[in-house]
């Protein structure tokens, strides 16, 4: 049977998504710019490490809807602190003609990554929009044997409502229910790319059930920063201390079931 909520109820749904939206460009914005006398704003800081073994393998990195490289700035300095000294952000245009033509961009990008380093293998993280590019050139484009992790942070591999505040055809393949949503939810099969997915609970441009990754074929473990918004995800030192472990440890996980990052 399905539910449907009482107008009120949805308004404020909406309004609510609404809000983290537009909070969410004003933090990017903010968080940009330097403090008066200069300095950056406080941000948590990554503790030193070891080389990391395998640490040849690139990092490549995709922004959101309206991201840029700046998008992963605290990641960067994270993942150089534990010894990955190649990665690459791939950027693109939010009025791009189509995911399946960011895509294709980022196959060039890793490709270009795996070429500079050596190596014929790459670790993707993709954040909201950029984790649906992530799947696309994976399970759709034959990037799949060349990817060891294929990580996604509150992407909305289910669709979300705020795709309907945007404009042109990337912001509509974002909506519930869009053929390359239906497409990745059916080519979901087994493969040796260990898929992970971050959410949170707070979240309310993209919900839990929408950025967990549940097709049974991916074998994903689904892991949950709890108490941050959209934005608050990728910076959460929770987020990003598990990250980091993740990539330096890149063993298969031996469990599906949901993880809450510690």
């Amino acid at each position: 049977m399905r539910i449907v909520l009482p107008l009120p109820t949805r308004a404020l749904d909406v309004a609510q998504t609404v809000h983290e939206t537009a909070v969410t460009g004003l933090l990017t914005l903010v968080n940009s710019r330097p403090t008066r006398n200069g300095a950056a704003a406080r941000q948590p800081t990554p503790a030193p490490h070891a080389p990391a073994a395998g640490s040849r393998t690139p990092v490549v990195l995709v922004h959101g809807f309206g991201g840029n490289a700046s998008t992963w700035s605290l990641l960067e300095r994270w993942l150089s602190a534990a010894g990955f000294p190649v990665s690459h952000a791939t950027t693109y245009s939010p009025f791009a003609r189509c995911v399946t033509d960011v895509a294709r961009a980022l196959v060039g990008d890793c490709h270009g990554a795996m070429e500079r380093a050596g190596t014929d293998q790459v670790h993707l993280i993709g954040y909201s929009l950029g984790g649906v590019v992530v799947r696309y050139a994976v399970q759709e484009l034959g990037l799949e044997p060349h990817v060891r992790t294929a990580v996604t942070v509150a992407a909305p591999h289910r669709g979300t409502l705020a795709a309907r505040l945007g404009r042109g055809t990337v912001a509509a393949a974002l909506t519930p229910g869009s053929g390359i949503l239906e497409d990745l939810r059916r080519g979901a099969r087994a493969s040796s790319v260990r898929w992970v997915s971050y959410y949170s609970d707070r979240d309310l441009v993209v919900r839990p059930r929408s950025s967990r990754l549940d097709e049974r074929a991916l074998r994903a473990t689904n892991v949950l920063v709890p108490g941050v918004g959209h934005l608050g995800i990728i910076r959460s030192p929770l987020f990003l201390t598990s990250v980091v472990h993740l990539l330096r440890h890149d063993g298969h996980p031996e469990r599906t079931r949901p993880e809450v990052a510690a």
